[in-house]
């Protein structure tokens, strides 16, 4: 027999029970109702995601897709400015067979005509900026890496024997600097107001007074050479290469002790040109000795030397007729036989014979039938581009 007391534990837990059964189905059933409705806001979610919609140029870009629009645009950069530019050959008519001409000069100095003033020396860059002249290095002269703008005809500026007129260093502010009035100064000066005509020129020394001034022989060389100038060698004494009795020992002192002492100012420079004294070579069994020899332990090879004086033409290097122990130079004076401004004239009236660059360094253009004075040895991996101007009718 069941209590009272048990009927009445039965009775609560049996109302208990139904209590929760009933939660449990209004709970159900809200969750039924609810379940369309985050149906719904799911959907609402995922469909910008699925739509095509264009983004926003403002936009920030996630951070590994900004770096790899960055790398793309960088590619494309690089592209842009590696790719060769075409031009119209008919118009430009270059001419990568003319004459480079190369040019003398020594101090700046009132004693005409080996030396000009500085009036002369700024109408001499003045007139050659003005009629599409640009100075190029004797290393890109030498490995024909013309990069001069399409058009326009590279030159050659020498200076010999080291004078202060050339180059000459004062200090300012405890900082070394050209002084005022020197050629490099001028180029310097010149530069800042023309950049795209450039600053490149070689000097070449000898062994006794280097540009005399602030500072020592070593600091005056380097800065030429870490402000984009080059060197070259003019031989120990000034010594006549080209009168009897000279021997090959004579030719490698003078040529080895300015070679070593250029060697031992800026470690690893390559010292390769010579311009010869009095425009003078050695007689002919002696030039091996130009190119190549040795003294005092020093080893040295030269590639080019420059005579000087009434000569002419200026054979690039590319060309046949190049003769490189015979490099002309023209003498960069006015008024004297077959002197710059001669030249200047000459090619005013013939432009078809000098240097016209196609501007691009990997590339030689030249007109059909001049292929046989091309040195191909020499173009090395360069292409060789040939074309004919088309009559006009």
């Amino acid at each position: 027999m069941v209590s009272g007391l048990h009927k009445g534990i039965i009775k609560k837990l049996g109302g208990a029970i139904c209590i929760m059964l009933l939660v449990l189905l209004v709970v159900g059933c809200g969750e039924e109702r609810n379940q369309p409705q985050e149906k719904e806001q799911m959907e609402e979610h995922k469909q910008p995601e699925e739509q095509d919609v264009k983004p926003d140029p403002n936009d920030e870009l996630p951070e590994d897709d900004a770096e790899n629009d960055t790398e793309k645009q960088d590619d494309q950069v690089v592209e842009e400015v590696t790719k060769p530019k075409e031009i119209d050959y008919q118009v430009v008519k270059p001419n990568e067979l003319g004459h480079i001409m190369v040019i003398m000069y020594h101090g700046i100095l009132d004693n005409y005509p080996y030396h000009v003033t500085e009036e002369q020396f700024l109408k001499d860059l003045q007139y050659m900026y003005e009629k599409g002249y640009r100075p190029i290095s004797m290393r890109d002269y030498l490995d024909n890496h013309i990069t001069v703008e399409a058009g326009y005809t590279p030159i050659v500026l020498t200076f010999d024997d080291g004078l202060e007129s050339t180059f000459s260093m004062v200090e300012e502010n405890g900082e070394l600097v050209p002084k005022t009035g020197t050629a490099v100064e001028i180029m310097e000066r010149f530069a800042k107001d023309y950049p795209e005509f450039g600053k490149e020129a070689t000097f070449y020394i000898n062994g006794g007074k280097i540009f005399d001034g602030a500072g020592t022989v070593e600091e005056r060389l380097n800065w030429l050479v870490d402000n984009g100038y080059g060197l070259g060698n003019h031989t120990a004494t000034h010594k006549h290469l080209g009168k009897s009795g000279v021997t090959s020992r004579d030719i490698m002192a003078e040529l080895g002790k300015v070679d070593q002492l250029i060697k031992n100012a800026i470690p690893g420079y390559t010292v390769d040109s010579i311009t010869y004294p009095f425009g003078a070579r050695p007689k002919e069994a002696l030039r091996a000795f130009i190119k190549e020899g040795e003294f005092d332990g020093n080893l040295y090879q030269y590639q080019v030397g420059f005579r000087e004086g009434a000569s002419g033409p200026y054979y690039p290097p590319l060309h046949t007729k190049f003769s490189p122990l015979n490099v002309a130079r023209a003498r960069g004076s006015e008024g004297e036989a077959q002197d710059m401004w001669w030249f200047f004239d000459y090619y005013e009236k013939h432009p078809e014979k000098k240097y016209i660059s196609d501007g691009r360094a990997d590339r030689v253009s030249i007109l059909e039938g001049m292929e046989e004075y091309m040195n191909k040895e020499k173009l090395g991996d360069k292409e060789l581009f040939t074309y004919k101007i088309e009559s006009e009718e």
